[in-house]
């Protein structure tokens, strides 16, 4: 779970989900209404998802006076997740006294368990709506967006450019010589070469700019703002970024830039295409 704000005190952080109410005037169904008006709030605003979890947090704790709540949920693929109250990280302390069994847990322990587990198995809900979304935009092996994902990108910055005349540059990425490397070194060293060439895309892009992989060896970047001559900066750091964890892959790009080139998204992926075999035909000839 991720959060920089550290509490002042420590919270106990009890587990709620064994403390049998002693209200008798409390119903399963008193939880229903503020919690169904979350998620409408939620969803009116954006789609279900981590910050849904959030906002159910802190609504929870203004309705018990709560100085400090951690639920905890179970996902098949990403394994135990924490969030806490406010944003703030779960110290390794705090993750040991909790352990890894999902539940609400919060201090101080008034909550009746019903209303616990409600709240649990809604952000349950909610984390894995989000989880399918990523996975369903992202390619699995890398992390980065998947082909799906880039072609709506591109489709949404070209009509931009169109319209607004905002530049961007294409960047097409293939790696030279992948699938000798692979067939000599085994399918498992070269998952690991693209898991790696995925990361350090990631980090040499700016925020704002799309990464992605488009094929078995191959890779493309949207460079937002970008006139075409930004794309040699580009190139560097992501040459900085391979070097630095020993990934010494070599790669052949090809660019296009909107509106210059052209603003359909056709074209600017024929036009970076083109170029990026014709420099991969001058250097093996």
């Amino acid at each position: 779970m991720n959060g920089d704000r550290q509490p002042e005190v420590e919270a106990t952080l009890t587990a709620i989900h064994s403390v049998v109410p002693d209200d008798d005037n409390f119903t399963e169904s008193a939880y229903e209404p503020w919690l169904f008006q979350t998620m409408l709030s939620e969803l009116s605003e954006k789609e279900l998802g981590v910050g849904f979890i959030y906002s159910v947090l802190d609504l929870f704790a203004q309705r018990h006076g709560l100085t400090d709540a951690v639920v905890v949920l179970v996902h098949e693929s990403f394994g135990t997740q924490m969030f806490r109250l406010g944003g703030l990280a779960v110290t390794s302390e705090m993750a040991a006294h909790i352990g890894s069994e999902p539940g609400v847990f919060c201090e101080p322990d008034t909550v009746p368990a019903v209303e616990c587990d409600a709240v649990r198995t809604a952000c349950q809900l909610s984390l894995s709506l989000h989880l399918a979304r990523f996975s369903a935009a992202h390619d699995p092996l890398t992390n980065i967006a998947n082909r799906r994902s880039f072609d709506e990108a591109l489709e949404v910055a070209s009509a931009r450019s169109a319209r607004y005349g905002w530049a961007f540059t294409l960047v097409l990425v293939d790696l030279n010589n992948f699938k000798a490397v692979n067939d000599r070194s085994g399918h498992e060293f070269g998952d690991n070469m693209l898991r790696q060439f995925g990361f350090a895309l990631r980090q040499a892009v700016r925020q704002g700019d799309v990464a992605a992989r488009v094929g078995g060896d191959e890779f493309a970047v949207i460079l937002s703002n970008a006139e075409g001559h930004e794309s040699s900066g580009f190139t560097e750091r992501l040459r900085g970024h391979l070097t630095a964890v020993g990934n010494m892959v070599e790669f052949t790009i090809g660019t296009s830039t909107s509106p210059r080139d052209s603003t359909d998204p056709a074209e600017l992926l024929r036009m970076a295409d083109g170029r990026l075999y014709e420099k991969k035909g001058s250097r093996n000839s």
